[in-house]
């Protein structure tokens, strides 16, 4: 145990507005804001030879978030029997590790903290694509495995020969933007709802790549994924799954652009439909409101992102790694609100 150890201080400050228009039917709500974190918990590195208990939580990283947030809300006057209303909302933040400690300026592997850097970003080797023929690879940087139908990785050194020092950012798990939208459409006893989601230019670590793709994964009796099928040969040169071998010679599966994705998604999150019933209805029961209602959430997702759902919960360091997890169920709900 450490007996210095304290809570970290956040320090924050914030500006913002507040605006209505045409008889606060439309208001604005927007706040600027800057966030500094210190004695941020770490721990520093040690000396193997001194044991497992030397490693101890110490009060030394720091960190710096700035951003804001916006929001829109609308509600429209009645229209003989219809009105409608909207809220928007919509929010961007960046972070930078100002400090870890005394000792090193980098933590993590795949994934990391590093000082002057965003929190979790990914690190790992640049893919150039598939060796075609023997030329290229005859003309590439000295690779251990790499031959005709391999990946190529970036000799960034330029030192001619692809290695550790290799490595560098390659992704970013923090968004540009997040947004979510509401809407409700009003006509009568009927009411409309919607609620609409997605966040915007962040990077995802899609773990799950490495058995579905590479047969050299988990063994030859693990399940692989359809695109395989369209994996690298001769005379499927296109292809971007390198070609396909119970051997990996070349490490494939170590960590790099070939399993960095754009996440970018937006969802409909929801949308209800219900009914409210004349009041003279429920007064007939000694009841205040009677409504029906139908409702289906995780309605669809639009996405580029290949795996299951690009909605994850964050990992080490706030990342986003995709290692298969249970995906969000699309619900379809009906009921009864008796008041």
């Amino acid at each position: 145990g450490n007996p210095d150890l304290k809570w970290e201080t956040t320090t924050q400050t914030n500006i913002g507005m507040d605006l209505g228009f045409f008889n606060n039917s439309l208001n604005l709500n927007f706040d600027y804001y800057w966030k500094d974190t210190k004695d941020m918990l770490t721990i520093p590195p040690t000396i193997s030879a001194s044991g497992e208990n030397a490693a101890v939580w110490m009060n030394t990283g720091d960190m710096h978030n700035e951003g804001f947030e916006l929001t829109i809300d609308y509600h429209s006057p009645s229209y003989n029997d219809f009105s409608w209303g909207a809220s928007l909302n919509l929010s961007h933040y960046e972070n930078k590790v100002v400090k870890l400690n005394n000792m090193v300026t980098t933590m993590g592997s795949n994934i990391r903290l590093m000082e002057g850097q965003p929190m979790g970003v990914y690190y790992g080797y640049v893919v150039d694509g598939i060796f075609q023929n023997e030329e290229e690879v005859a003309n590439h940087a000295t690779q251990q495995g790499k031959g005709v139908g391999r990946l190529k990785y970036r000799d960034i050194d330029g030192n001619g020969i692809v290695d550790e020092a290799d490595q560098c950012i390659i992704g970013d798990p923090n968004p540009d933007l997040s947004a979510g939208l509401n809407i409700d459409l009003a006509y009568k006893g009927f009411t409309l709802s919607a609620f609409f989601t997605g966040e915007f230019g962040f990077d995802i670590y899609n773990a799950t790549k490495a058995q579905l793709d590479f047969m050299s994964y988990g063994g030859t009796s693990t399940n692989r994924g359809v695109s395989v099928l369209d994996a690298w040969t001769p005379t499927n040169t296109d292809a971007t799954v390198p070609a396909l071998t119970v051997t990996d010679n070349n490490n494939e599966t170590r960590m790099s652009t070939y399993f960095i994705e754009d996440g970018s998604y937006g969802k409909l999150k929801y949308i209800k439909l219900s009914y409210d019933f004349p009041k003279k209805w429920a007064k007939a029961i000694y009841a205040s409101q009677i409504q029906l209602y139908g409702q289906v959430e995780n309605v669809c997702t639009f996405t580029k992102y290949s795996g299951l759902d690009p909605e994850l919960p964050l990992g080490t360091y706030g990342a986003r790694e995709d290692r298969a997890p249970y995906p969000i169920a699309r619900t379809f709900s009906f009921g009864v609100n008796l008041s």
